[in-house]
């Protein structure tokens, strides 16, 4: 039970006790000073005791044990005032140390400047304003990033002799406010991994299932385009089957592993969103043994590997109600009581339209910082997707009550492209910055070098070369974002999107700056051919540095082009049009000038604006004195 006692009998209590070799108590005991007032503390979990304390100096507390323990137990609380990540911007909720300007021992007065944090917004000084000391430990060293908003980053003492006590304090988790983080439970991710790769029955004759292969590194589904071979034609080792549509071209499906006899097609000509592995064809290794496999399905080759999938997927189920338990345990509040948040989690969560009071949160005193808001996954929506897509998804037969029209499917191609710029639009902050350039020079060049020369060169080819050119004296713009770095390319590899009738492709001019205006029409010639076909590869038109979209020859006079992710730009070229501006030689008070309009769309994270001026700045120069492209 808890005595109660008395002033003088609790100073009688501590002078026997100062006077008896007790053992310090258990550091993990919180006890916090005081140094006008008597308070009541509980201690470890593991004496299952109460106590009482009062302190006797500023250092020091000494805590009376009432327990039925013959033991008398002394508590040291830690000397010292400890000093904390402060808010220095209202949209912090964390800081870095980017450098100390007082060192362990020095004397530190109200006003002076202790350390610089790197903010949110910037660096700045951190301003010590509760009284003066001496700085006892750094408890955060430079460079220390991601240092929540309270948690101690030094401890600081009224004495000078009190800085060796403080040094070999250690700080205990508890006293910090970041609680401590339960271990996140992951999302329930949907599955959403490719086709088992198939296995061959004991019910036919001798044969192999042939899945969907992968054709391009980003490839999860295709559609068969066509196939080349029919049921019973031989195929031997590096024959063409099939035309696959991937989600970047119409590629061929060479055969590899043997010969044999085609004797099942398991995917018609035309079916799209075929998994990688799923079976499209069977081929089997006599000619006679084709006909036995007319009642082959696909369905039938897997039945042996059924009661291992359900055993999965019971398992699979059962851990996803255990983690959406979990998770919605954790995440709920007691109805009416305040959430605390930072205003950057707040907004976060309005742009998703998450409810905050949802949310839980790590920071100091369990509040919500952005984040929480960033790793949260609503537990009930997720729930209900299955339901709610089943329910939104069109049907087939649906049609309006007026008028005629004709659907025509996505290929993957267009999907792709479509999924891709969405992305870009809602996840890159974009801007644009437009620009004239004078190209008299550049038609006159160009007039003159294709008069000799059996490579007619287009505008677009200067284009290319000043874009390179320019991205050479301003490499910033030659990068990509990342969560943790700002990639900068070495290399320069410009795409030049080209308009087919399958959908928008950007075949890539691999090291432009290093390549002549020759070689750059004769490459972006051949290129475009090869869009307009479906026979690009992978490797002519995947990754890129910076792209160039040109409808200057469809009369458009200036657009903003989307980026290309995970590009940091892309260059919208417009036509040229004939202005009448005032005379550049003497004697001449107007004339006729040719206008270039080009508009810079530019990815804010990686590209500040004056940057992005400064390279459409180089661009102008190089186009409107095309001479200088020889250097």
């Amino acid at each position: 039970m808890l005595r109660l006692v008395s002033k003088q009998s609790s100073r009688k209590a501590l002078k026997q006790l100062v006077s008896l070799e007790a053992p310090v108590a258990n550091n993990t005991t919180r006890t916090f000073i005081s140094t006008n007032k008597i308070e009541r503390n509980i201690c470890n979990n593991k004496l299952n005791i109460f106590t009482s304390s009062t302190t006797l100096n500023k250092n020091v507390v000494f805590t009376e044990i009432l327990s039925t323990s013959s033991v008398a137990k002394r508590f040291y609380a830690t000397p010292g005032k400890q000093i904390t990540m402060p808010a220095l911007s209202p949209s912090m909720t964390e800081g870095n140390i980017a450098s100390w300007k007082k060192k362990e021992g020095d004397q530190i007065k109200a006003g002076d400047v202790i350390a610089e944090i790197e903010t949110d917004k910037a660096t700045m000084d951190f301003i010590y304003e509760e009284g003066n000391g001496y700085l006892a430990k750094i408890l955060a060293p430079e460079g220390a990033k991601g240092i929540e908003i309270n948690q101690p980053i030094a401890i600081i003492v009224s004495k000078k002799e009190d800085i060796e006590a403080a040094k070999n304090a250690k700080v205990d988790s508890s006293s910090s406010s970041k609680p401590a983080e339960a271990p996140k439970q992951e999302a329930p991710k949907p599955a959403s991994k490719p086709a088992p790769k198939p296995k061959s029955t004991k019910t036919y004759p001798s044969h192999k299932v042939v899945g969907m292969p992968a054709l391009s590194p980003s490839m999860e589904t295709g559609g068969i385009a066509s196939w080349a071979k029919k049921v019973g034609d031989q195929i031997k080792a590096g024959d063409v089957v099939a035309q696959v549509e991937t989600d970047k071209a119409t590629m061929d499906f060479v055969y590899e592993e043997g010969n044999g006899y085609l004797a099942k097609i398991l995917v018609p000509e035309g079916t799209t969103g075929v998994q990688i592995n799923q079976p499209v064809f069977v081929i089997a290794s006599k000619k006679e043994d084709c006909d036995k496999f007319a009642d082959f399905t696909a369905e039938s080759n897997e039945s042996h590997e059924e009661p291992a999938a359900v055993e999965s997927s019971e398992s699979s189920e059962s851990s996803t109600a255990s983690t959406t338990t979990t998770s919605t345990t954790t995440a709920t509040r007691a109805a009416g009581e305040r959430v605390f948040a930072s205003p950057a989690a707040r907004a976060a969560a309005a742009s998703k339209g998450f409810d905050v009071s949802q949310i839980t949160g790590t920071g100091p005193n369990n509040r919500v910082i952005k984040s929480d808001v960033l790793e949260f996954t609503p537990q009930q929506k997720q729930a209900e997707a299955p339901a709610t897509a089943a329910a939104k998804k069109p049907t087939a037969t649906a049609a309006p009550s007026t008028g005629t029209f004709t659907d025509f499917p996505h290929s993957n191609i267009r999907r792709v492209t479509a999924a891709r710029l969405t992305e870009s639009k809602q996840t890159i902050p974009h801007y644009y910055l437009t620009m004239e350039c004078r190209v008299d020079k550049i038609l006159k060049m160009r007039q003159e070098l294709n008069a000799g020369n059996t490579v007619k060169l287009s505008v677009n080819d200067f284009i290319i070369k000043a874009a390179a050119a320019a991205l050479r004296d301003n490499p910033v713009v030659n990068s990509t974002w990342t969560d943790s770095y700002i990639r900068r390319f070495h290399n320069i590899d410009i795409n030049v999107a080209v308009n087919t009738d399958q959908g928008l492709f950007t075949p890539i001019v691999r090291g432009a700056d290093m390549k002549g205006l020759n070689a750059i029409s004769t490459t972006v010639k051949s290129l475009a051919e090869k869009a307009h076909q479906n026979k690009l590869t992978p490797s002519e038109f995947e990754s890129g540095t910076f792209t160039i979209s040109n409808l200057g020859m469809f009369g458009i006079k200036s657009f903003s082009a989307v980026i290309n992710p995970p590009q940091a730009a892309i260059l919208a070229v417009g036509t040229t049009e004939t202005r009448v501006v005032p005379g550049t030689t003497p004697g001449t008070q107007y004339e006729n000038a040719t206008i270039l309009s080009v508009t810079l769309s530019c990815d804010h994270r990686v590209v500040d604006g004056a940057l992005g001026a400064e390279w459409l700045k180089s661009f102008k120069d190089y186009m409107e004195n095309p001479l200088k492209l020889l250097l």
